[in-house]
């Protein structure tokens, strides 16, 4: 048990970003079977599960999506059934390989998360032209749903941002056949509109993904935005380093007068430990010489505190 804990937690160890979307989708896909199954011997567990699952999903017209804007994004990770988010992920897989080895995991994740984004904004809006144009009877909008959710829209983006990285590349289709990848992307795209809500949302991801790259080559990264969050949310669980206060051999008072013009402190001043913990990271990022005179004697007053 513990090995197979080890190894789910590896990819995100190592920042293997398709891995970790891949689990991520599993993950969600098999927790919302769980809750059901749970809440199914519980009274009106159906409605709680039909609520649970509704939270995930993306609702076309505009006065419902305002209620739910989160779902933009939480769409892009859950399934219908089993057979849905297994041919996302080998799809992900095959095209998402090649797309993080040559642009990195990074862009990857942008990819994906600009595809389900922008691919879900152009669904609304199709969607929601074509129940403007039912009022006046001029389209019909019976085979169009108003909900949508799984990654099948980021995947799109991800095999088309190989499109577009690789257009000439060729693989052994089934073991079999040699083909370029563009025509097996082409090939899935157009079969998709077999059904037409499937067919608008992956080509708001396919044309998400090949501007991405497009945009890309001029130096232009769309996405920027995310790779800051995801940074941010980076710091947020990085372990801060151990940083240790140097002894010096001289006292306080050496520290404020070795520089002309230093500083002393209040002899009852102490440091609390919002100080300390900048001064440190200060030290952690700049080393203990980038310190100011009254720092430096902050962090001695510190040191040399009694609890």
């Amino acid at each position: 048990m513990a090995s197979f804990i080890d190894d789910i937690k590896a990819p995100f160890k190592k920042g293997n970003t398709l891995i970790q979307l891949m689990l991520i989708n599993t993950g969600v896909f098999l927790s919302l079977i769980i809750i059901n199954f749970i809440f199914s011997f519980t009274p009106n567990g159906d409605r709680i599960s039909e609520l649970l699952s509704s939270n995930f999903d993306l609702i076309a017209p505009v006065k419902q999506f305002i209620r739910k804007p989160w779902t933009i994004v939480t769409y892009c990770f859950t399934h219908y059934g089993f057979l849905h988010l297994l041919f996302n992920m080998l799809t992900f897989f095959w095209f998402g390989t090649l797309v993080q080895e040559f642009i990195g995991s990074r862009k990857l994740l942008n990819i994906y998360l600009i595809g389900g984004i922008l691919s879900g904004l152009f669904y609304i809006t199709i969607y929601n032209l074509i129940a403007l144009a039912n009022q006046s009877g001029s389209l019909n909008l019976n085979n169009i749903t108003p909900t949508i959710l799984g990654a099948s829209a980021a995947v799109y983006a991800v095999m088309f941002a190989a499109v577009a990285l690789l257009p000439e590349y060729e693989f052994y289709l089934f073991g079999i056949v040699l083909i370029k990848i563009r025509y097996v992307a082409w090939f899935f795209l157009i079969l998709s509109f077999i059904m037409p809500s499937s067919g608008i949302s992956h080509l708001g991801g396919a044309i998400s993904g090949y501007f991405y790259i497009y945009f890309l080559r001029r130096g232009v990264d769309l996405g920027s935005p995310i790779e800051a969050v995801s940074e941010w949310w980076g710091r947020l669980w990085r372990p801060k380093p151990k940083v240790k206060i140097p002894q010096r051999r001289y006292s306080e008072t050496t520290v404020a007068s070795k520089n002309s013009g230093g500083t002393n402190l209040d002899p009852n001043y102490f440091p609390d430990q919002d100080e300390v913990d900048a001064i440190l990271d200060k030290i952690g990022k700049s080393g203990y010489e980038s310190l100011t005179k009254e720092e430096k004697q902050k962090l001695y007053r510190a040191s040399q505190k009694k609890d």
